[in-house]
């Protein structure tokens, strides 16, 4: 039987998000922007409310997409279309998703906009709120993205640090004595929410973050995202490109979030039928929705014990790992990130439910192995026909080494030799079992048969 440890490449639909999904689409099968599809409307303002539940923002503030390489991919996209007046720069990590690199990298490329690509402290993993700083340029840093747990590791970035030290930068490049920027001027912060929600309890508002991206299919969703935009309620698609240049107009429409703080600006990607308050165009897809609406709720509801099982679990793997691979001379040694290299995390005290208190996320163990160059993920992988995990990223599983973990210190041939093992709610002790057994007896043949060749 399969053992399933990629959850940090997708998940399950949970049976109440079925559930969820198929009574939608029996009862909901009408265009929601008809004049006669009343539930249809009623089914994506309540899916609002539960992911602005879930996430503490203002429901009118997300908008509907297909996934999180869209919701990215509209953040870039206002920052390089904006009128600015200069050459807008932006700030980002070496250990971000392919879907922030890639889209940055050609648009700086295009000279839409000028590119910072920080470093990682090869320690621990996790970016220096100094760092970010040391890279703003008064009047032309407009955004940083900057995720908040890595796919691969597992760990926490502090964004919350980050966001509070840009803010006191500001208040000083200003002499502001009380945070308000003038308003023609903000660096806006985006984060990568993916492998956060349904794992942390991801508060955006205490993030202070002007972007959010949304991933359903991370927690027992459906394939589709959202992205939160701080301000949206208060604007149309038309309000920025009506400025030349650019200008930040501070808001006061009532709410606690906005007032007196210029919003985040959000360019639509694409034209249309003017759906999602013409921010993205597309008939909606009222099934899906509701499904992410009922994901959302499961982890409002449930966070405490998903967090809990998860934690338990980790500990259990990394302990079970620790006692299959012993450090032996002439042996292959694993690495465990969290515990052999990068942040060092106690196992006893993962279960905490504010992520900046937080090293590594719950569910992820980022194993590789030391000495030997013939020990290739791959390969092992290959060799372990129960288990289902992949080589760093699921997206880029096919690369021959990691560059995150390049970025975190590690060597060519143990970011080659890197698996990633993300448990699941569903995993149980026994899985746990299996697939140590499994890596045990491959590692042992890959070693066995290679030490006999030489």
């Amino acid at each position: 039987m399969a053992v399933y440890m990629d959850a940090n490449s997708t998940t399950p639909l949970a049976p109440e998000v079925i559930k969820s999904i198929m009574k939608t689409a029996e009862k909901a099968w009408y265009n929601p922007s008809s004049s006669y599809d009343k539930i249809g409307k009623v089914v994506i303002n309540n899916a609002r409310k539960s992911i602005a539940g879930l996430l503490d923002i203002q429901c009118d503030d997300l908008v509907f997409t297909s996934g999180g390489t869209e919701s990215n991919f509209m953040v870039f996209h206002t920052i390089a279309s904006l009128p600015w007046g200069f050459l807008p720069h932006v700030i980002t990590t070496n250990v971000e998703h392919p879907s922030i690199l890639r889209p940055l990298a050609k648009m700086a490329k295009e000279g839409r906009m000028d590119l910072t690509i920080v470093p990682v402290d090869r320690l621990t993993g996790i970016v220096n709120p100094s760092t970010i700083l040391g890279a703003l340029r008064p009047n032309q840093t407009v955004l940083i993205s900057l995720m908040l747990a890595n796919n691969e590791t597992g760990a926490i970035m502090p964004v919350g640090d980050v966001v509070r030290a840009v803010r006191d930068w500001e208040a000083q490049l200003y002499k502001s004595t009380d945070n308000v920027v003038p308003s023609s001027y903000r660096v806006f912060i985006h984060s990568d929410l993916a492998q956060a929600v349904g794992k942390l309890n991801v508060n955006i508002r205490k993030l202070g973050i002007d972007y959010g991206t949304i991933v359903g299919h991370k927690f027992y969703g459906p394939r589709i995202g959202a992205l939160y935009i701080r301000g949206l309620h208060t604007y149309t698609p038309e309000t920025w490109l009506e400025r030349t240049p650019y200008r930040n107009v501070p808001t006061n429409c009532g709410h606690k979030d906005c007032c007196n703080v210029p919003p985040a600006p959000l360019i639509p990607l694409f034209l249309g039928g003017g759906q999602e308050s013409g921010f993205r165009s597309g008939t909606e897809n009222t099934p899906m929705i509701a499904g992410l609406a009922k994901a959302a709720e499961l982890v409002s509801a449930n966070l405490a014990s998903y967090m809990s099982h998860m934690s338990c679990m980790r500990e259990q793997l990394i302990q079970q790992l620790c006692m299959a691979f012993p450090p032996v001379s002439g042996h292959p040694n694993i690495i465990i990130f969290g515990v052999h290299r990068g942040l060092s995390s106690n196992l006893n005290g993962l279960i905490h439910l504010d992520p900046q208190r937080l090293s590594v996320l719950p569910n992820t163990v980022n194993l590789a192995f030391s000495g030997p160059p013939y020990l290739d993920s791959r390969e092992i992988l290959a060799l372990c026909p129960n288990l289902c995990a992949s080589r760093g990223a699921a997206c880029h599983s096919d690369q021959t080494s990691s560059s995150v973990l390049l970025a975190c210190g590690y060597s060519v041939e143990e970011s080659r030799s890197a698996i990633r093992l993300s448990i699941g709610r569903d995993t149980i002790f026994e899985d746990i079992h299996t697939a140590v057994a499994e890596l045990r007896a491959a590692v042992s043949q890959l070693f066995s048969s290679n030490s006999a060749a030489t």
